[in-house]
C-alpha cells in the first residue's frame, strides 16, 4: 500500500488571503452563514514513498513561495474546515504537473499526486452550515468530493 504525504500550502500571517476574502465576501452577499474570516490553502496529496527530507524539499524548492506562503497543518483553531478534492478518474492536470515538478528535482518515490483545496471557516461552528457553503461556492458535485471535519 502506498504511503500518503499530504502538505498544505497557505498565505503567511499578515499576507492577505485573495481567494479565502474573495470567498467570505461571497458567502456574505449570499446570506449564507456570519463568517468572521476564510482562511485557503493549496493541498497536495503525495502518493508514494517519500521520505521526510523529501517532502520538505518539495515543499520549499517547488510549492511554496517563501516570501508570502508556508506549509501549514491548521488554518485556524476552532474552525468547520472543507477539504475538496478531484474525484477518482477526473483528470489533475496541476498535479500531473507537480510530478513532472519532483521528477526535474530528481526525488523518484512519488508515484502520483493529486491537488485540492481547504477552506477554513472562522465563527461557522456546524457542520450543516460548512456543508451548505460548500455546495453552494466551492463543490461541482460531478467532479468533486469534499469532507467537513473541525481543525
Amino acid at each position: 500500500m502506498a504511503k500518503t504525504t499530504l502538505i498544505a500550502v497557505t498565505h503567511k500571517a499578515g499576507v492577505m488571503d485573495p481567494v479565502g476574502h474573495g470567498l467570505k465576501k461571497d458567502i456574505e452577499d449570499l446570506g449564507l452563514a456570519r463568517v468572521k474570516n476564510v482562511l485557503s490553502a493549496q493541498l497536495y496529496r503525495l502518493e508514494g514513498d517519500v521520505s521526510r527530507g523529501d517532502s520538505d524539499r518539495i515543499a520549499k524548492e517547488l510549492l511554496c513561495d517563501p516570501i508570502i506562503q508556508e506549509c501549514q497543518d491548521h488554518l485556524m483553531p476552532k474552525s468547520m474546515v472543507v477539504d475538496i478534492w478531484f474525484k477518482a478518474g477526473v483528470t489533475d492536470v496541476v498535479g500531473d504537473s507537480v510530478l513532472k515538478g519532483i521528477r526535474d528535482l530528481d526525488i523518484q518515490g512519488v508515484q502520483q499526486v493529486r491537488t485540492g483545496m481547504r477552506y477554513a471557516f472562522e465563527g461557522v461552528t456546524k457542520r450543516e452550515t460548512a456543508e451548505k457553503i460548500a455546495l453552494a461556492l466551492l463543490v461541482n458535485p460531478l467532479v468533486h468530493e469534499a469532507t467537513v471535519h473541525a481543525d
